[in-house]
């Protein structure tokens, strides 16, 4: 009973993902080209596969990867999931490189074969010639390919091959992706090849995944022993790994493989962005704000994975790959005088890697006050302008349109969007625990402003679609409390301000926080 409601799950998760690949999928251009080669003195079928929004005539350049055996359905569906999740870039085109046969023999032992073992094997060398000097030039000039960044995979022989590739040429591609190579070939040939490559390279820039199958296959298939070569040589400047998948099989291994293997290809790239980030940019908070000597803070980051990807310096300097990584979605910091940080996210494709950066003063903990007298909690008094003003004027020479309370049910927004304005909500804050706050404006307060007594918190440095976060340590109690909302005419709604105290998650500024004056 069990077994059939696994399947019927499977099933249907299958079928969903199968309907979201061809409503994806439909407008997925796919082209059969051939190409004759002289080296392997045979017509070549090439499956080509464009992106949704590819223009034959257009200048753009475009990542290529290469798919040994040519492409099934599901490397398909995963490619475009891929693409669509933001993992991968979308300006791809995918390659599938079709097997020949001579009448019903597949040749591809012929072609990934770095050895003669049998009367049709041993054509690595060739096959990778025929890559070098002839697919990839008439790829680069047929279909605008960019000069580097590519992609080369493969699976089982095919992943012998990827291997062989990647040893005798690792300048070729990018990204090499083996998902269960067939390395026990010739008596392991491939680990006596890897021994004097890995030495003879002095500075790679790629990176290597390596799929297998746990326990034996792992052992038999010679990834084990790969695994432990590359551990042993640690080439510098290559980015690999290697992992065993429990309970698959030889050919199911290529789903994981391929999704994952794309996915650590692009680590950089997917790095760089993070939930709904689509500006492609590194998200931390805060960036900005006043810290106590020696006192951690928590930096906040919300991109993948930044503890693999993302480095950070403190002292103004742009981080390298030698510098100090990004903890994970949390990291501590403890500054001692006034600081520059920067972040970056770093792939091995550089036209991916993104930038931040923030300031934060070393000072003391601005003190509280006590409960102002004859105010009440509840909400802020609002005094609300009407004009058209280049920049915010003097508020203080203006007659206010209207003025009132407002309390729980109030919003700004019910002012309308017909006309420009500026509605200020004035009163005290009440902080109910010591440590770090981080006051936050999200998307729609572009032009508005945050004011803890006469320091101006926010306004300064707002990030289109991440908004803008100020540091600051409060002791419990009182602080005259500020909102300049500032709202040009036509534009989206103002949201409200937001408040993080340390160790609690983000919340919209209550009205029983607030107190003012009836």
């Amino acid at each position: 009973m069990m077994k059939n409601k696994i399947i019927l799950l499977l099933s249907t998760v299958i079928c969903v993902l199968l309907l979201c690949y061809k409503s994806r999928a439909q407008d997925t251009l796919i082209r059969h080209d051939t190409l004759y080669s002289k080296i392997l003195q045979e017509k070549r079928p090439l499956q080509v596969i464009f992106p949704g929004d590819y223009l034959p005539g257009s200048s753009e350049q475009y990542e290529i990867i290469y798919v040994l055996d040519g492409t099934s359905t599901f490397i398909q569906m995963e490619w475009n999931f891929l693409q669509g999740e933001g993992f991968i870039p979308k300006n791809m085109i995918m390659i599938g490189v079709e097997d020949t046969f001579h009448g019903d023999v597949n040749l591809r032992d012929r072609d990934f074969t770095p050895t003669r073992t049998n009367p049709v094997s041993g054509g690595a060398k060739n096959f990778l010639a025929f890559f070098k000097e002839e697919l990839m030039p008439y790829i680069s000039v047929k279909y605008h390919a960019k000069p580097g960044g590519h992609t080369l995979y493969g699976g089982s022989l095919g992943g012998l091959f990827v291997m062989y590739a990647f040893l005798n040429e690792p300048m070729l591609f990018t990204s090499y992706v083996a998902v269960d190579p067939s390395l026990w070939w010739d008596n392991f040939y491939m680990h006596k090849l890897a021994v004097t490559k890995l030495d003879s390279v002095k500075n790679f820039h790629n990176t290597l995944w390596i799929a297998g199958r746990q326990g034996n296959p792992y052992h038999f298939m010679g990834t084990f022993g790969m695994d432990s070569l590359l551990q042993e040589k640690t080439p510098v400047g290559l980015d690999w790994k290697c992992t065993a998948y429990p309970n698959e099989s030889h050919y199911s291994t290529n789903f994981k493989g391929f999704y994952e293997g794309m996915k650590y290809s692009y680590g950089g790239f997917y790095a760089s962005t993070g939930g709904y980030n689509t500006s492609r940019t590194i998200f931390i908070k805060p960036r900005y704000g006043r810290v106590i000597k020696d006192k951690p803070f928590q930096l906040l980051c919300f991109n993948l994975v930044p503890e693999l990807y993302i480095h950070y310096t403190v002292d103004g300097s742009a981080p390298v790959r030698s510098s100090p990584k990004l903890a994970g979605e949390i990291t501590l910091l403890s500054l001692s005088d006034n600081t520059k940080l920067r972040v970056k996210s770093f792939g091995m494709r550089d036209e991916y890697n993104k930038t931040d950066s923030g300031y934060f003063l070393t000072g003391e903990i601005l003190p509280a006050m006590a409960r102002p007298k004859n105010v009440q909690p509840g909400g802020l008094q609002y005094t609300y302008y009407e004009g058209e003003w280049d920049k915010l004027p003097d508020l203080k020479k203006l007659r206010p349109t209207q003025a009132g309370f407002a309390g729980k049910d109030f919003d700004v927004n019910h002012f309308g969007k017909q006309k420009s304005f500026v509605c200020v909500l004035d009163g005290h804050l009440e902080i109910t625990r010591n440590g770090y706050h981080i006051f936050e404006m999200g998307d729609g307060n572009e032009y508005s402003k945050v004011f803890i007594g006469d320091t101006q918190l926010l306004g300064e440095h707002f990030v289109p679609e991440n908004g803008e976060f100020y540091l600051l340590p409060l002791q419990k109690g009182f602080y005259p409390f500020r909102i300049v909302y500032v709202y040009k005419k036509g534009g989206g709604d103002l949201v409200p301000i937001y408040l993080k105290p340390e160790g609690i998650d983000d919340f919209p500024i209550a009205g029983k926080m607030l107190y003012s004056r009836h």
